[in-house]
């Protein structure tokens, strides 16, 4: 049975948390006493809604950025949910795009989906996009919703306009394990000898989440991260989105999360040798989460697929800090053929 690699990311949390009494106190730069994940003023109106897909189940979604512009389907990380959009609020704005973000089964305000596997998501996105009425869409995937974008794009690319992944999670059953950050391997490893664990640990992750980011054990955490993810998570407003919105999907319970990351590590189901879509991968040198390394090793096996490293970046400070140039090159790249892409990007 697939093991959920990416409890990884609450278990070092949980990790760090346990031992933070023996850590110093905050470094310069740190947030101040406000920093929580707490939604402050400046926090756009969340347009939280639930469609009754033909399965019967529910699937929610929340909108952002500029409410008639081109159509942009968001897909969050894990352990996450459809807030992370907000992410992508005021680029939506300026750059006159509607961002859909839409919680997978079984996380936020969709319903479970038992037995749920990758190639199931695209007749989901169909449905959510024919009820909304659109027809064409850019889609971009975050971390774990990177697989989310490779199956859109593979399954109905007359449908997509673009195809954009940040950091985005490689198939685990093709690339290894071996190099994983250590926190992955622990999951791994409580998944096989201690499931048990597995609920609990979420619930503490989830509560840890819901702390200040000055809290003793979120500074903790953040000290265990790079200099750049660190300082995209002194960003008071990045923070409360990416904890917030992790908050969030862990609340949704061990069962549905567990499933979410058992994706990761799953048959995805997809031979990339066939997906001709030309999908743009950029990712961090420095990401500790998951090392470029693995990210190369699969994308190099889709024909039309280009992956850009971006020096110094992390995991974190990918998304928060440089999402922009990122989805503003993209969005220039809409209506060029594969054959085009690939010998421009060579």
């Amino acid at each position: 049975m697939p093991k959920p690699v990416h409890v990884g990311i609450s278990f070092a949390i949980c990790t760090t948390a346990v031992s933070c009494t023996s850590l110093p106190g905050p470094h310069s730069g740190a947030p101040s006493p406000q920093a929580s994940v707490t939604a402050p003023s400046d926090s756009p109106k969340m347009t939280d809604q639930t469609i009754t897909l033909s399965s019967g189940l529910k699937l929610g979604f929340a909108e952002y950025g500029d409410p008639k512009g081109v159509p942009l389907f968001f897909y969050h990380g894990w352990p996450s949910s459809r807030t992370q959009g907000e992410l992508l609020h005021d680029i939506g704005r300026d750059f006159n795009l509607r961002i859909i973000s839409p919680d997978r089964p079984g996380l936020g305000l969709s319903d479970f989906q038992p037995d749920r596997k990758l190639l199931d998501w695209p007749p989901v996105l169909d449905e959510l996009a024919r009820h909304l009425g659109v027809e064409k869409f850019h889609v971009l995937g975050i971390s774990g919703g990177g697989p989310y974008v490779l199956a859109t794009a593979h399954s109905m690319p007359e449908r997509v306009l673009s195809a954009t992944v940040v950091c985005g999670a490689p198939p685990l059953r093709e690339v290894g394990t071996s190099e994983l950050m250590w926190t992955y391997k622990l999951a791994l490893w409580t998944q096989r000898r201690t499931p048990i664990l597995l609920a609990p640990g979420l619930a503490l992750s989830a509560k840890v989440l819901g702390l200040p980011m000055n809290s003793l054990p979120m500074r903790a955490f953040v000290s265990t991260l790079g200099p750049r993810d660190q300082e995209a998570l002194h960003d008071v407003h990045n923070a409360r989105i990416i904890m917030s919105s992790g908050k969030t999907g862990l609340e949704s319970g061990h069962r549905a999360m567990t499933l979410d990351g058992n994706i990761y590590n799953s048959d995805w189901g997809i031979e990339l040798e066939k997906v001709t879509y030309p999908i743009r991968y950029w990712h961090g040198s420095l990401d500790l989460n998951i090392p470029a390394s693995l990210v190369q090793k699969f994308t190099s096996r889709i024909p039309n697929a280009k992956l850009v490293i971006m020096e110094g970046e992390g995991h974190y400070s990918l998304p928060a800090l440089r999402i922009r140039e990122m989805l503003s090159e993209q969005l220039g790249m809409q209506g060029r053929s594969p054959e085009i892409t690939a010998e421009a990007e060579g």
